[in-house]
């Protein structure tokens, strides 16, 4: 009954460390594979530009100017580019108030619509930004989290006090800040900001086809420090292709998920010390019968064997409960976050992640007896059989 209890606790650790692990990285994962999803949808010929250090919906006193976009759009590889303005603004409708960021798009360049699809999302229903006083919301995403009720093509709602009507919808990002975000007019936005022409938080543009945007984001930044009279190095902007902002974002989720892995993994290391405690323990209860199969001709490496494999078999087992275990909460976080309007929040279990996994649980149990197997198998046979 002692060895029973031991052996389940001795699980419980690899248990343990092996669902966080998998858990983790499955969500890790999953979240990287749809920012990957939702780039691939804008395409690889897109280059953003924003004032500032970084690319981003992020504050900064810095801005870009009218002079900046005409030095972009005078670039011959730039196929249209288009300015935006946004702030986080007091949204009404149907009593309620909600603040959310406000978006202001100019389509001189490019068609609403065509704007839209580049920036990964479908476009479903009504028509684009016409005129100052019209706006395009992604209502069918606003039911749950934003408003109560959900809002449809022709409703009126205010915006920083200034009525607007409902003309279209968008397609679901699959997080709450981006599918809440109201896209206006250019002009109308400003109007409601009290901003000039030359306060630009941000520039959109796609390069001709068949161009390398990289090429092309070098040319920007060699404009745009002419405009705006820095040295290289100095820079008060930043120029990223598609390509470089997926990186970015990749490098930062991967070391996220290998830091929370790292976490998790102590719990394994508790584990193989419980495994390496349990096999000593072993060792001892089993003597004599260590000294039984010596004395009918058993090795010293078929015993150091015997005691490898099955406390490699204890780390395996933890791992297999641990690895459905964390299948089970990568799925409930997914479901959880979809409910609360994070679709993009997934996990996947690639074959890698669930075989790694239990390949090291098998490890880490194999490694923890190794001490006590070869303790084992250097006992002598007579001093095993007269052990009491």
């Amino acid at each position: 009954m002692n060895q029973k209890k031991r052996t389940a606790l001795t699980l419980i650790g690899i248990f343990i460390g092996i669902t966080a692990v998998v858990a983790l990285m499955s969500l890790g994962l999953g979240l990287k594979y749809e920012m990957d999803r939702q780039f691939s949808l804008m395409g690889t010929d897109k280059v953003f530009v924003a004032p500032g250090t970084s690319v981003g919906f992020s504050p900064t006193t810095v801005k870009l100017t009218q002079d900046d976009i005409t030095a972009i759009r005078s670039i011959g590889e730039v196929d249209w580019a288009s300015p935006m303005i946004y702030k986080i603004s007091q949204v009404e409708f149907g009593g309620e108030i909600n603040y959310g960021f406000v978006i202001g798009i100019d389509d001189t360049d490019a068609p609403y619509e065509v704007l839209m699809e580049s920036f990964g999302v479908e476009y479903e229903g009504g028509r684009g930004v016409e005129g100052d006083r019209e706006m395009n919301i992604p209502f069918r995403y606003y039911t749950a989290d934003f408003f109560d009720k959900a809002v449809n093509v022709g409703d009126k709602i205010k915006i920083e006090g200034k009525k607007f009507r409902a003309v279209g919808s968008v397609s679901e990002i699959g997080n709450p800040s981006d599918d809440s975000q109201v896209y206006i007019s250019m002009s109308a936005a400003q109007d409601i900001f009290g901003v000039g022409e030359d306060e630009i938080d941000y520039v959109y543009l796609k390069v001709e086809e068949g161009v390398e945007p990289s090429r092309v984001a070098e040319k920007i930044k060699k404009e745009l420090r002419k405009t705006r009279d820095v040295e290289e190095g100095e820079e008060d902007f930043v120029v990223q292709t598609t390509e470089e902002v997926t990186e970015t974002f990749g490098t930062v989720l991967l070391i996220v998920t290998i830091v929370l892995a790292g976490i998790a993994s102590i719990s394994l290391l508790v584990g193989g010390v419980n495994i390496a405690n349990t096999m000593y323990t072993a060792v001892m209860e089993r003597t004599n019968e260590i000294g039984i199969m010596k004395a009918i001709g058993a090795r010293n490496r078929d015993i150091f064997l015997i005691f490898l494999i099955e406390s490699g078999i204890l780390g395996a087992i933890g791992g297999l409960i641990g690895i459905t275990a964390g299948i089970g909460m990568g799925k409930l976080v997914t479901i959880g976050a979809a409910a609360g309007g994070w679709s993009l929040i997934k996990s996947v279990f690639p074959y890698w992640l669930i075989g790694g996994a239990f390949l090291f649980s098998f490890v880490v149990g194999a490694l923890a007896g190794t001490l006590p197997a070869r303790q084992a198998a250097k006992m002598k046979p007579v001093d095993a059989l007269r052990y009491e």
